[in-house]
């Protein structure tokens, strides 16, 4: 078949295009050979003549089913333009950035935070093989991880790519993939350790660049080790050419390390302010490039998390401060200003002020660092010549200087981590994460870029000697003939620059002269190698440049400075300086002898793949160059010795926007990453790899029915390829074709190397020539079938029409025959059994007649006797009530009259205020006209006591000889006078006391008025309640007047009914006579039967009648009974009411009462002080006597005396008689206002007499309610009595039935040994008990025929027997041994399902028992009353219950978690891969991610595998008497992880989302529904856990192409988040020609109507969430003095009670 063929009509290729690289066109016309163009039409719908060149004509383009590959080697067609189209689907419009191309993982940049690297990803990728997935990172690592488990050898990833591609990310995501899945619980900060270790290397070797905000100028490789449970112990780092330039220097733009500016921003802080820093901006340093800041990037926050790694990794405060000096010593040097003296010479100021803390901070001598700073040391045979340097050596020199101390710093830096990462032990494998620049080309490249394109040579040539080898591998596995692929080999470039007398050694040599120059090295350059290495060119236009022929391109080289960056030197004065320096770090790192070596060198044993030239000049290993081919050759001994993986990143465009596709820089680095060239070396090789499945179910159409029939699917295969291919090609082809006999995978070499795969051979060959027969046939053929289906249909609906009305017509006539016949069985069956029943039911009758008639009557009588007793005691009632009513009347009468008293009363003691006011203005007025009088007395009797005593002196002188005798009379008169005086001035204090305690009685008396008034308010509104109270008695007057008229018809009736039924007795008597003989009667009974009839026989064929009727008096009763009941119930009440209004007013008069007892005592203590008022009338009288005495005993003694005397005698007589007048006037007032008083506060207790009259008519109104409820509670008690007399007949009549029934001497054994349901046990045997039952139980042993928890009752009853002792340490000992031997057993099989499932079915019911039988209400309502006598009498065990509680939650979690780990692994084999529907599912062709390296899986499961574990997990459940609400929940757990882990699977496999395996799924769904339907867990909730899925399933059947389709997508998909949907949109795959992809512009839609969700951002569902449990309160039916202890339980030391 010739390459032309494939040309034709309506094939597409790919052409050329300056903006897009490739562009596709449509072929418009069948290409011959010999063609000069090729007829294209372009996307655009113009035409273009194509000129070709039959050697190479346009590459093909795949068909559509294979755009957007997870494997770009599984193409049809393998070339550039393929690789680039089916990378921009995949990241443009399905935002996937990674892609397999081999071996090799291409990962695209998105600069754009993805939700696809969380904790849920990396377990959904563990332990998965690599194809299986989506393409990840994981997958790489996991692959990795996986290897050196299995096959315990080292392995490597390497990530390369150019700056800004995502290195570093990448790697970092590797790293810490390895540390979540092998994280050990023994070391558990190890792995955070080695993730911390990147911050710091970050900060210090990553800058900012035009390219990239956090690039890495570094090369780094991180060894990280694990033991020999694959667990990490601890790692290693190796750095490769670090970007030290960058220190003094940064291109427009760009900055310089990241550490420079955290520390500026953080100058300010009170750590850092001795470091004299400031703003970035103020440093030579860090502003040499413009650009000190990054856009959404906090230095300050970044120096804080810079420092918490530090801590982390155990680095102290002072190292940290260590390292900070020297950072900021090292920009302060760089601010050392520098002077030009003349041409030749130039200085440093030592006052120069960054100079001064430069010292200071490194510890060094200010005046010999401004020295040696601007001069430099030659050394010669004979003498030493120091030469000054000019300003631009000597600034070189600084910078020197700068860079040197940097890059000891940081080598100190990765040394240091190295030992915080350093393990104790031995080291069994390890994983290598290399992160290194990628292949670099700008329009000025230097001796960095050299260095970085000599390294990915390296790696280049070590890439294609491992790919080759792989093949290799595969063909030797194969048995397939092994035959040279031609492939690209990079060695002759590796020898131009490493090999003797090459570059780097000319470069090396040069350095060495005095006077070696960039020009000189040149020339070498060029006199050695130009038309003599075809890979070595001299630019046309340069003189300062050379061109080397790369792998992935032609790179021009600037040689300006690679000497001196080769050299790397710092003058040996300046050394000399820092190895003297106090600071001991900065003399550290100048030591001459090397630090110690690293311990991980000497754990790894690697050879060489090719023997390295060492140079033997010991002065060339200190060059740059020399260093780093050494390092690098030690890198790829590393290498060679692991497995590598590759990872190569992108940089999709250069304008960081996100998911933004440039070609142009695409494919520039995809040919310099060796992405193409892996797909060159494939396409040579075999790249079309199917499985015979896939093959089988891609051209089955094709196959024949004889080939059909082999029962081998590889016979089947091998059959069609001989007979669809043509002979010439199928012999060329033969020796090709290999059968991979191990894997059971067919592959099939290109016809066309390179080209077309067997797909388009089959194609193109076969179904281009049947392809419009096919049409045709399908056509015709269902016309011919529709008409076929047409006739044959309404042959069949009217076959069924006459079919129908036949067999219904038989039906109908069959019906009527059975009828009649039913009909006459009936009533046969009917009269049998009548007689039957009679003929059984005589002999019962007949004993039973006598005694229940007897009792009938009896009860009749009594009832009468009850009707006519309530009868009496209800019109007693109505009478007593009609009574009531009339003392309420009255009641209310005297209450109004009370209110009339009391309104009268009110009005009274107005007036009396009204008055006493008055009275007491008067009292007031004459009081202060008396005290005023008394004063006018006092002075007068002063002035006339003093006229009195002169005249009485000059009497004296004139009488004194004469009146002796008389002058000591008088003398005593006038003291007894003044005594007198005396007297009368304490009386007169006295009686001002009095009229004061007069004011404040008056006061109370008042207060007392206000709160009568008060007790009056009160009074009325007790009245107005009272009276309609008194309303409310014509209602229940009213009440009991219907009941009264509800019994006399009761009554009636009731008599009415008798008399029926005395009439229906005589009937049924007279239909008995006449149905039976009364002679054949009483020949069948014998003699005591008949004793009981009499002559007639009527009794006994009454009896019947007598039953009914006694049936219908005992509802009639019971009905009447009720409604007596409802109706004393509501008079009860209603007395009961009343009786509490009474008891209210009861105590309303009790305070009424009070009051009143309070108003007698006041009255009574007035009239008391009354009472003594003579008394003081008397003593007033005695006092008027002895003042009349004296008086005339002074007129007596007075009369010899002179006229004046006389006179002053009758002045004094005056005056005191005028005194007593006004006294006797007071005391007459006084007396007035207490008679009044007493006469007012007797009036208001006349007035509340009614009162207590009203007080006793309630006390009898409540004696009549308590007499009626006491009437009432006998009522109910005689109801009661005949209740259970009713009762009592029933059971006897029961027991006489059943004794003749025995008829019978039957005598009944004696009954079971009674037991209590405890075990009794010795304290000394608890232990066996523990061992016995719990520790040493097998459950398999005893779940059979087992009562469900069996040992958690046997538990219970030993702790009933404990309880009943009241051992309080014996029962807390058993319940420590319980709770600790569950948790024992548990902690011994916790992989054990059976055994986790029978100790929490046993946990769940000891902890019913302890709440059963607790004693608490709410957990004995279903409890017998045997139960609740087995009650815990003596310990409250609700703390041990709550111990119990968190034991069942423990055991289920881990229960749940054994039940997931059993069916993880089957899940997602049965649920997504497995085909349950045969038939509908494609395949399409993997590439070459199914390698004999992955781990195979044996085991095919499938649904059924899936349905079985879940009917293992339910059997076993009930098998041990697991509660069923936790089968449920557990079942809930199950569905749930279903469905969260096959929905993860989903959107990680893009070739799962289709639309077949969307109807897959559907049925494996409708499988598990099934599933739960026949265990009848409908009600579970599991099926709703399933919906997520579900909805996945029906989106990805869904039709997904309109507005509609996107609103429905929108409405019917609420279970799955925005980011889920668009996941599953995005990767939708056809796997046919027949479906097509989900339009961009469609998912925007989608897109566009969910953005007003507000729904996780998360991608994956949590597997290991849990819902939570609930442990439900089943009481146990069974009774524990029933159960009995198996032999097998080994518990013979236990007794039953």
């Amino acid at each position: 078949m010739a390459v032309a063929a494939l040309y034709t009509q309506y094939n597409r290729v790919w052409i050329p295009d300056p903006e897009e690289v490739w562009k596709s066109a449509e072929i418009a016309k069948d290409y011959r050979v010999g063609d000069k163009v090729l007829r294209l039409l372009l996307e655009d719908g113009t035409e273009l003549d194509y000129p070709v060149d039959p050697e190479r004509l346009p590459p093909l383009r795949n068909p559509d089913i294979l755009v957007g590959e997870n494997d770009l080697t599984a193409l049809s067609y393998l070339h550039e333009p393929a690789v680039l189209h089916n990378l921009r689907v995949r990241f443009a419009e399905s935002r996937l950035i990674y892609t397999y191309s081999g071996i090799i993982l291409v990962a695209m940049n998105p600069y754009k935070q993805l939700p696809i690297y969380g904790d849920a990803i990396i377990h959904a990728y563990s332990g998965q093989n690599m194809g299986d997935m989506d393409p990840h990172i994981f997958a790489v690592a996991e692959e990795a991880y996986k290897q050196m488990a299995r096959n315990n050898k080292n392995q490597s990833i390497i990530v390369s790519g150019e700056s800004g591609a995502g290195k570093t990310v990448s790697a970092r995501y590797a790293m810490r993939y390895f540390a979540t899945v092998s994280k050990s619980s023994s070391n558990a900060h190890v792995e955070d350790k080695v993730l911390a270790s990147n911050p710091i290397t970050e900060a210090v070797g990553n800058a900012k660049t035009t390219r990239n905000d956090n690039s890495s100028r570094f090369g780094k490789y991180t060894e990280i080790s694990f033991d020999e449970r694959h667990q990490i112990i601890g790692a290693n780092m190796r750095t490769y050419l670090l970007e030290k330039s960058r220190v003094v220097f940064q291109s427009e733009n760009e900055r310089n390390y990241h550490i420079f500016y955290q520390l500026c921003a953080s100058a300010q802080q009170s750590e850092f302010k001795h470091l004299k820093l400031g703003r970035a901006e103020e440093f030579n340093y860090t502003s040499t490039g413009g650009s000190t800041a990054i856009e959404g990037v906090n230095d300050r926050a970044d120096m804080v998390e810079t420092q918490k790694t530090f801590a982390l990794l155990g680095f102290k405060k002072d190292f940290q401060m260590d390292i900070f000096k020297t950072l900021a010593a090292i920009l302060h040097l760089g601010n050392v200003r520098i002077t030009a003296v003349g041409s030749e010479r130039s200085t440093v100021s030592v006052d120069d002020s960054h100079l001064k803390v430069f010292c200071e901070l490194l510890g060094l001598d200010c005046g010999r660092v401004a020295q040696w700073l601007c001069n430099r040391k030659i050394i010669t045979t004979s003498e030493t010549v120091v030469k000054p340097m000019t300003r631009p050596q000597a600034v070189n020199a600084r910078d020197a200087l700068a860079k040197k101390i940097y890059a000891h710093l940081f080598d100190f830096l990765v040394e240091r981590i190295n030992h915080a990462l350093r393990f104790s032990g031995k080291q069994h494998t390890f994983i290598g994460v290399l992160d290194i620049y990628g292949f670099e080309t700008f329009d000025v490249n230097s001796f960095e870029q050299f260095c970085i394109n000599y390294a990915n040579e390296k790696l280049q040539q070590q890439f294609n000697l491992h790919v080759f080898k792989l093949e290799q591998e595969e063909y030797m596995k194969e048995d397939i003939p092994w035959t040279l692929i031609d492939f690209y080999d990079n060695q002759p470039v590796i020898d131009l620059i490493e090999a003797k007398m090459g570059i780097l050694e000319l470069l090396d040599e040069e350095c060495l002269l005095p006077h070696g120059s960039d020009e000189n090295w040149l020339q070498k350059l060029y006199n050695n190698f130009i038309n003599k290495n075809s890979l070595f060119e001299k630019p046309r236009m340069s003189t300062t440049s050379f061109v080397i022929q790369h792998f992935a391109d032609k790179v021009e080289y600037k040689c300006e400075g690679f000497l001196e960056k080769n050299r790397d030197t710092v003058y040996d004065v300046l050394v000399e300086i820092l190895r003297e320096s106090k600071f001991h770090l900065c003399a550290k790192f100048f030591q001459e002898n090397p630090g110690p070596p690293s311990p991980f060198g000497s754990a790894i044993t690697m050879k060489s793949a090719k023997q390295v030239i060492k140079p033997n000049n010991k002065q060339l290993r200190t060059t740059v160059g020399n260093k780093f081919r050494s390092s690098l050759s030690l890198l790829m001994e590393t290498l060679n010795a692991t497995t590598p993986h590759y990872v190569r990143c992108i940089k999709p465009n250069d304008e960081k926007l996100p998911f933004e596709f440039d070609s142009k820089r695409i494919v520039q680095q995809l040919r310099a990453c060796g992405v193409l060239e892996t797909i060159r070396i494939s396409a040579q090789s075999y790249p079309s790899r199917w499985t015979y499945i896939e093959f089988y179910s891609r051209y089955g159409i094709l196959m024949t029915k004889q080939e059909l029939s082999f029962s081998d699917k590889k016979e089947v295969c091998k059959a069609a390829l001989h007979r669809l291919i043509q002979k010439h090609v199928r012999g060329w082809l033969q020796r090709k074709k290999f059968l991979r006999e191990r894997q059971a995978a067919l592959t099939i070499q290109q016809y066309f190397r390179g080209q077309h795969t067997v797909r388009k051979a089959v194609t193109a060959a076969a179904l281009k020539e049947a392809w419009a027969a096919i049409i045709i046939q399908k056509y015709c053929r269902g016309y011919l079938i529709r008409s076929l289906y047409q006739l044959i249909r309404m042959a069949t609906i009217t076959i069924q029409a006459y079919t129908r009305g036949l067999l219904a017509r038989r039906r109908y006539r069959k019906m009527l025959e059975e009828h009649k016949a039913v009909i006459l069985q009936k009533h046969a069956r009917a009269w049998l059994a009548r007689r039957r029943f009679q003929n059984i039911r005589r002999f019962v009758l007949n004993i039973q007649l006598t005694y229940r008639v007897q009792r009938l009557q009896k009860k009749l009588e009594d009832q009468n006797r009850e009707n006519h007793g309530l009868v009496e005691k209800l019109t007693s009632l109505a009478a007593i009530r009609a009574s009531d009513v009339e003392k309420i009347q009255k009641l209310e009468s005297e209450l109004d009259r009370a209110a009339a008293h009391r309104l009268g009363y009110e009005e009274k003691g107005k007036k009396y205020k009204a008055a006493v006011e008055e009275k007491l203005a008067k009292l007031q007025k004459h009081n202060s006209e008396l005290e005023t009088q008394k004063e006018q007395i006092q002075r007068k009797l002063q002035e006339q006591t003093k006229e009195l005593k002169g005249k009485m002196d000059d009497l004296t002188k004139q009488l004194f000889e004469d009146v002796q005798k008389e002058e000591r009379q008088r003398i005593l008169l006038e003291k007894s006078f003044e005594l007198k005086t005396q007297d009368y001035e304490k009386q007169i204090c006295s009686l001002e006391e009095e009229i004061k305690a007069l004011k404040d009685e008056n006061v109370q008396l008042q207060h007392q008025l206000e709160e009568e008034r008060i007790t009056s308010d009160g009074l009325k509104g007790e009245v107005a309640r009272l009276s309609q109270q008194a309303k409310t008695i014509s209602e229940f007057e009213k009440e009991i007047e219907l009941l009264q008229t509800q019994k006399i018809d009761v009554e009636k009736h009731v008599q009415s009914q008798k008399r029926e039924m005395r009439e229906k007795m005589s009937e049924i008597t007279k239909q008995l006579l006449e149905s039976y003989e009364i002679g054949d009667v009483r020949s069948r009974l014998s003699v005591e039967d008949l004793e009981h009839l009499n002559e007639d026989g009527e009794l006994w064929f009454a009896y019947e009648g007598l039953k009914k009727a006694t049936r219908v008096l005992e509802s009639h009763f019971q009905s009447q009974k009720d409604c007596y009941e409802k109706e004393i119930e509501a008079l009860n009440f209603k007395v009961v009411h009343l009786s509490q209004e009474i008891n209210h007013l009861q105590k309303l008069f009790r305070e009424e009462n009070d009051i009143n007892e309070n108003i007698r005592h006041e009255v009574a203590r007035l009239t008391s002080e009354n009472m003594m008022i003579p008394d003081f009338k008397q003593q007033i009288s005695e006092l008027e006597k002895q003042k009349q005495d004296l008086e005339i005993r002074l007129n007596e003694q007075t009369e010899n005396m002179k006229g004046k005397v006389d006179e002053l005698s009758n002045q004094v007589n005056g005056s005191q008689e005028e005194e007593g007048m006004k006294k006797r006037t007071i005391e007459a007032q006084n007396e007035m206002k207490l008679a009044d008083k007493i006469q007012e506060m007797q009036e208001p207790s006349q007035h509340l007499k009614p009162f207590e009259t009203e007080s006793e008519m309630g006390s009898q109104f409540q004696q009549e309610a308590s007499r009626l409820t006491m009437e009432n509670r006998d009522l109910e008690e005689q109801l009661d009595m005949k209740d259970r007399v009713i009762k009592k007949l029933q059971d006897q009549v029961r027991t006489l039935t059943k004794t003749i029934e025995k008829a019978g001497d039957v005598h009944l054994t004696s009954g079971p040994k009674e037991y209590l349901g405890m075990l009794e046990y010795k304290r000394e045997d608890e232990a066996r008990l523990i061992q016995n039952l719990i520790l040493d139980l097998k459950p398999r042993g005893v779940v059979v025929n087992m009562i469900p928890g069996l040992p958690a009752h046997i538990l219970f009853m030993c702790v009933r027997y404990a309880d009943s002792l009241g051992d309080a340490n014996m029962l807390k000992s058993l319940m420590n041994s319980i709770i600790n031997g569950i948790k024992q057993v548990v902690k011994e099989h916790l992989e054990d399902f059976e055994m986790l499932s029978f100790w929490l079915s046993n946990t769940c019911h000891f902890l019913n028992c302890l709440k059963q039988y607790s004693g608490e209400e709410e957990f004995m309502k279903h409890n017998s009353p045997h139960q609740n006598k087995n009650c815990l009498n003596n310990f409250d065990l609700s703390e041990y219950r709550q111990i119990l509680s968190d034991v069942a939650i423990r055991i289920y979690h881990q229960f749940i978690i054994v039940m997931e780990n059993n069916i993880q692994p089957i899940i997602v084999p049965g649920m997504l891969e497995y085909e349950s529907l045969q038939g509908i599912s494609g395949l399409k062709p993997t590439g070459f991610r199914k390698r004999s390296s992955s781990i195979d899986d044996t085991d095919a499961y499938t649904m059924a595998s899936v349905l079985q574990q879940l009917s293992y997990f339910y059997s076993t459940m009930c098998q041990n008497g697991l509660d069923p609400e936790l089968v449920r929940q557990a079942v809930k757990q199950l569905f749930f992880l279903i469905g969260a882990v096959t929905l993860n699977s989903l959107f990680l496999r893009k070739d799962m989302c289709s639309c077949r395996k969307g109807m897959q799924i559907r049925c494996n769904i409708s499988y598990l529904e099934e599933w739960l339907k026949d265990k009848n867990l409908q009600n579970s909730l599991a099926k709703e856990t399933l919906e997520p899925l579900s909805q996945a399933a029906w989106l990805l059947q869904v039709k997904k192409t309109t507005d509609s389709d996107a609103k429905e997508i929108y409405e019917r998909c609420t279970s799955l988040s925005a980011v889920q949907i668009i996941k599953i949109l995005n990767s939708y795959t056809p796997i046919d020609d027949f479906e097509k992809r989900v339009t961009p512009s469609f998912v925007r839609k989608v897109q566009a109507l969910l953005n007003s969700r507000e729904d996780s951002s998360q991608l994956m569902l949590d597997t290991r969430y849990l819902f939570q449990v609930m442990f439900p309160f089943t009481p146990s039916p069974h009774a524990l003095e029933m159960m009995e202890i198996p032999s097998s339980f080994k518990l013979g030391f236990l007794h039953r009670l």
